[in-house]
Formats: structure tokens, C-alpha cells, sequence
């Protein structure tokens, strides 16, 4: 059934909203469908495993940085500058982030089991970053911690992490590019650029790089 995606969670929490008007802010699109593509941008490789298309089992697409990530950087930006639900500058923002964040640069198709493990530590991370009590830690550390473990002991981990720092590049040269062309209003631009600095800061805290 088709409808608005829903913000998550941690995105929710920096909010400090629980309302289905801040729905407007997520940046998740279906993105199964893309698989082909996907493949097609990636030379027919997994990027994390480097395991070839027919060799990788149950596969999936996945975003590289986590929506998770993209919609918390947004949710801080978006309550920093005092932003309005539904207005045309948050309207233009997301309309960019999510066309960006949902390509195939920040996709890859992995097997489920890489897929479902990958997710924890970056779920457990931003939690720690949201949580005021506790200190930022290094990804791999929350990886090494549960069940990514096996991923860093064969070296998929550091290949996801290498993966993120180069969506995050790619992502903003983007961004960067397409600003001028898109004609945003001041205050849209502003909003995008205050989201780039807040994923940047997230992934420094979590010693991506």
C-alpha cells in the first residue's frame, strides 16, 4: 500500500517530534526495483564483498549511508535553522536530498546477511551521537561489538566504511553542483549545506575517517 514514507525514528527523536507532519522530512524511496542498476554502476560486483552478482545470496539493495543517517543530518539542519514543515525551501531540500541519496552512487545490492548485520552498528552509533550520557565511539568498535563482528574480522567492515566516505563525497560534489541549477531559495540552500556539515560531523564523530 503506497502512502508517505515514514521519518525514522532517530531522525523523530532530534525533532523531538512525534507527529505525521514531519513525515514530509523523510528521504527513504523504494529502491528494489533499481537492482539491475545498481549492478550495472557497480561493474556486476558487491561492493563490500566484492563477491560477483551471481555468487551473492538473497541479495539486496542498500543504501551505502544509511537513511538513518541522512534523515537525522536533516532533522538536526532542519531544527537548527528553525525550519517549517511543508514550506517551499523544506519542500526543495527534500525533493534534492532524496534524489541524491536514493541513486545508484549511494546504492549497492549485498547479500541479506551483510545487509541485516550492517545496519546494527550504525543504528547503535547514532544513538550513542543522540544520547548526551554517553560518548561517541568508533563505528567498527559498535561492529566488533555484535553481530558485524564477522564482517570486521574479514575485512568487509573497513570496505562499507570506505564505501560510506566515498557516498559522502560523491554526495556532496552533488550537492554542490546542482544548487545553482536548481534555483533554490536562499533558505533551501542554507538548510542543504547546514545538512552536509551535520553528516560530515556525524561520521567524523563515529571516526569514519
Amino acid at each position: 500500500m503506497g502512502g508517505m514514507p515514514a521519518l525514522t525514528r532517530a531522525a523523530a527523536k532530534r525533532l523531538g517530534v512525534d507527529s505525521a507532519d514531519a513525515n514530509c522530512l523523510a528521504l527513504r524511496a523504494p529502491v528494489s526495483a533499481m537492482a539491475d542498476a545498481v549492478w550495472s554502476a557497480r561493474a556486476g560486483r558487491d561492493a563490500y564483498t566484492h563477491s560477483l552478482r551471481a555468487a551473492t545470496v538473497k541479495p539486496q539493495v542498500d543504501h551505502v549511508l544509511e537513511c538513518q543517517l541522512a534523515e537525522a543530518s536533516l532533522a538536526t539542519a532542519f531544527g537548527a535553522s528553525k525550519g517549517r514543515f511543508g514550506s517551499m525551501a523544506s519542500t526543495q531540500v527534500v525533493e534534492l536530498l532524496r534524489a541524491n541519496y536514493n541513486d545508484t552512487f549511494n546504492l549497492n545490492v549485498t547479500s541479506c546477511k551483510v545487509n541485516q548485520s550492517k545496519k546494527g552498528p550504525v543504528v547503535a552509533a547514532l544513538n550513542r551521537l543522540q544520547d548526551g550520557r554517553l560518548r561517541a565511539v568508533p563505528l567498527e568498535q559498535m561492529a566488533r561489538q555484535g553481530r558485524a563482528k564477522w564482517l570486521v574480522d574479514d575485512g568487509t567492515w573497513a570496505r562499507i566504511e570506505a564505501e560510506m566516505v566515498g557516498s559522502y563525497d560523491s554526495l556532496s560534489k552533488r550537492l554542490d553542483d546542482h544548487l545553482e541549477p536548481y534555483e533554490l531559495l536562499p533558505a533551501a540552500s542554507e538548510l542543504v549545506a547546514c545538512t552536509c556539515d551535520e553528516l560530515h560531523a556525524m561520521l567524523q564523530s563515529m571516526r569514519v575517517w
